[in-house]
């Protein structure tokens, strides 16, 4: 995460925030609408899922190990991981939720048992098949949401019926940037065989969906944003890059009505600023269009711009952003105490910068009226990006002013604002961000 992380202007304001019992009833609609179709949640996923959250909103914290006992060898260093890469299923889960209940798509019963017994984990998936078949659902859950009539039950992954245009979908999660070719080409060569001229009246147009999640991050895990738009800005970039080389290759040869390709990171990201850091999934996408349209082609391209644009809307149940106002200044009262890990002190005044630790390493705390606020090597990771070689080697000739102006940038770096005191404010483990 430290190459990600760079110098953006503090926020003004606070991420919306969804509160973790508005999860747990959305699993629990998931599961009881599953059971009415006859597939079994009992010991699966889902049921895991909704123990976790509903302890974690209950006692504020939980063991996940014991909860996820096959998931325990995982990438999780921390219980922020265990709540990122729960959340990345959770939020896909919602968002197909949201097209099913919606309109409910035709061949739906097969998906959902394939996709309910999958492992808890996409970045432990060794059999593809659950999370293949779950971004199928989460690309018709657009549709769905649309009000599109939505057929699942065929050879071709997506079938979706407007009034006037028939999109025919095949979807494709890609493993690495050398599978990217392959299976383009793969998907191209499927929509070209199985695509109709005619559906009754409509006419029909190909779209090609690809998770390229693991082509933007090989380790399949998170990402970490300064900011909101940080995060989003580290996934667009990743997304420009890869459609720029897609775009060299013969995207739209030998395959008429061909209208697009459709690129999806789904990813967890964990926001620091305003503190405390908020959890959030992104579902970021960069759209690639024929530039050989015909006029009822260009007319489809704007039905699926319009389509898309209508359902990548917020959750009315969030929490609405508030204003922050940014502090001029921090009085230090008298009292005031601190520390920062000496080793840690010694590898910055020797070298001017520090080697990559655990982000969850506590390594100082300062005590303000009585109240202890403890950091980890994160908040330091944070207060020293974007910070120039200039002053951390003059900080490296004076280690009492590199201590004092290290803890207090981190302090500053948690408590920038104005209506958020250290001395006051207790982190809450309720909300978290979901866009």
């Amino acid at each position: 995460m430290q190459e990600e992380l760079k110098s953006y202007p503090l926020p003004t304001e606070t991420v919306p925030s969804l509160e973790l019992s508005h999860h747990v009833a959305d699993l629990v609609e998931i599961r009881n609408f599953v059971r009415r179709r006859g597939i079994e949640t009992k010991n699966t996923r889902i049921e895991r899922y909704i123990e976790y959250l509903r302890l974690i909103t209950e006692q504020g914290s939980v063991n996940a190990s014991k909860i996820f006992k096959n998931s325990a060898k995982g990438p999780f260093e921390s219980p922020t991981d265990w709540m990122l890469y729960v959340l990345r299923e959770v939020h896909e889960l919602m968002w197909i939720l949201k097209g099913i209940t919606t309109r409910l798509p035709s061949g739906i019963d097969e998906k959902l048992e394939i996709v309910v017994g999958g492992t808890d984990f996409a970045a432990l998936d060794a059999d593809s098949q659950s999370r293949n078949t779950q971004f199928e659902l989460r690309i018709a859950s657009y549709f769905c949401q649309a009000g599109c009539e939505v057929d699942l039950s065929t050879e071709t992954d997506i079938i979706a019926l407007t009034g006037d245009q028939a999109f025919y979908l095949e979807c494709k999660r890609v493993g690495s940037p050398n599978q990217l070719p392959k299976r383009l080409s793969e998907a191209r060569k499927q929509l070209h065989d199985r695509m109709p001229k005619k559906n009754g009246g409509r006419i029909v147009f190909g779209c090609i969906a690809v998770d390229v999640t693991k082509v933007a991050f090989s380790h399949n895990g998170l990402t970490c944003g300064l900011t909101n738009e940080h995060s989003r800005d580290v996934l667009q970039k990743k997304l420009i890059g890869i459609g720029r080389v897609s775009e060299k290759m013969p995207l739209f040869r030998d395959c008429p009505n061909l209208l697009s390709y459709w690129l999806q990171i789904h990813i967890p990201s964990l926001i620091l600023r305003p503190y405390p850091p908020k959890t959030v999934t992104r579902f970021s996408t960069y759209h690639i269009f024929s530039d050989r349209l015909s006029r009822k082609g260009r007319r489809a391209e704007r039905v699926l711009r319009n389509l898309f644009e209508s359902v990548s809307k917020g959750d009315t149940r969030e929490i609405p952003a508030k204003k922050l106002t940014v502090r001029s200044s921090i009085n230090v009262p008298a009292g005031t105490t601190f520390s920062l890990d000496e080793g840690l002190l010694r590898e910055f005044l020797d070298h001017g910068e520090i080697a990559k630790k655990e982000i969850d390493q506590e390594i100082g705390w300062i005590t303000i009226n009585g109240k202890t606020q403890y950091f980890s090597f994160l908040d330091l990771e944070v207060t020293l990006a974007g910070t120039t070689k200039e002053w951390r080697n003059t900080l490296a000739k004076d280690p009492n002013q590199a201590r004092f102006e290290l803890v207090m940038g981190m302090y500053y770096e948690r408590f920038p604002y104005e209506d958020v005191q250290g001395d006051l404010q207790k982190p809450s483990k309720s909300e978290v961000g979901e866009l």
